[in-house]
């Protein structure tokens, strides 16, 4: 099949082609006028379409005559910073285009897939969420303009498969890891913390910050971060390689469309066993810390849906993560081809 991917140049986006083209798919990629990397893609197989995602024009132009549209372009926290009106204008009238253009294939389109995010829902109450998140589990809230334009284009796509009969699926990502991006983690080092505390005026604040400085000796410190009672925080990451499957294992698959699935890897993670290993591989220290005046990050995702519907199967967990970006920072490794 021909299938065109916005947002090919993105860490994600980039390995899904490679995949794609391996297995012998046309790929078509769309990018910004300019962009650096499409040359790396174009090397790989890929077709280049250049436009901007606001442009209607644009992307029916690049949608001509393909028969699958993937559709991760967007403007997100990492890449910006944006403005509220280039949130709005890239993530929700982009994503308007795209199922414009989608509609304008007719019967010929096989399968749309757009990339959504676990941050529409909020996943950061005060005691944690003890049982495994579901498709429906939470409510879907955002403040920040990323999370609550991804909150409009999944009501956006909804739309577009009730009223269009569009062989579309949703897929939320939980928080990326690409190439070597899990050594650097903010979360696992102590002075990230230090940060988040350093202006507390409240007297709870106050304590975590000197219970911090404590532990500062002035080098790269890990930390077994753990709510006010010690119980060490959890989380549910996903790695490209697993995304990549994903993408490979719903693609054409009749029982995702019109649904919304949410991937992540293997299991979650914790602080407490996280930490240590991770130290021992970087030969860093670490400490072991209470953060309290905070909301702890302690949740992980029900996988069940993707797994029944079309066999999602992944295979990255944290310790196997660890060793590829170390791999891939010593020049080892080529099992992913971009971190951007």
């Amino acid at each position: 099949m021909k299938i065109l991917i916005t947002g090919i140049t993105g860490r994600v986006g980039a390995n899904i082609a490679r995949r794609f083209i391996d297995n012998g798919h046309d790929v078509r990629g769309f990018v910004w006028p300019g962009d650096r990397k499409a040359e790396t893609m174009a090397k790989l197989g890929a077709d280049i379409a250049e436009g901007d995602l606001i442009n209607q024009g644009d992307v029916m132009r690049a949608a001509n005559g393909v028969d699958a549209i993937f559709h991760l372009g967007a403007a997100f926290q990492a890449g910006g910073p944006f403005t509220s009106e280039q949130y709005f204008d890239i993530n929700v009238k982009g994503l308007f285009n795209v199922l414009e253009a989608g509609l304008s294939l007719g019967d010929e389109l096989k399968h749309l897939i757009w990339t959504s995010t676990d941050a529409t829902m909020f996943k950061y109450p005060a005691g944690g969420i003890a049982k495994p998140i579901r498709e429906d589990s939470l409510p879907l809230v955002s403040t920040d303009w990323y999370g609550y334009t991804k909150v409009l284009g999944e009501n956006l796509v909804d739309r577009y498969v009730r009223h269009e009969n569009m062989p579309a699926t949703v897929i939320r990502f939980a928080n990326v890891w690409g190439a070597g991006e899990i050594l650097n983690w903010p979360q696992f080092y102590l002075k990230t913390f230090l940060g988040n505390f350093e202006n507390r005026t409240d007297d709870v604040g106050r304590s975590t910050f000197e219970s911090l400085k404590a532990e500062d000796g002035g080098s790269d410190k890990l930390i077994i971060a753990c709510d006010e009672n010690g119980r060490p925080w959890k989380k549910h990451n996903v790695e490209v390689r697993d995304l990549v499957h994903g993408f490979e294992a719903a693609f054409s698959k009749e029982s995702t469309f019109g649904k919304t699935y949410q991937l992540a890897g293997p299991g979650p993670f914790n602080w407490d066993t996280a930490i240590p290993h991770l130290a021992q591989q970087l030969d860093l220290p670490y400490c072991r810390i209470n953060l309290g005046g905070t909301s702890p990050t302690f949740y992980e995702y029900d996988l069940s849906a993707s797994k029944n519907d079309f066999g999602y199967n992944p295979q990255v967990g944290f310790e196997e993560a660890v060793r590829e970006a170390i791999a891939y920072r010593d020049g080892e490794s080529d099992a992913v081809i971009s971190r951007d």
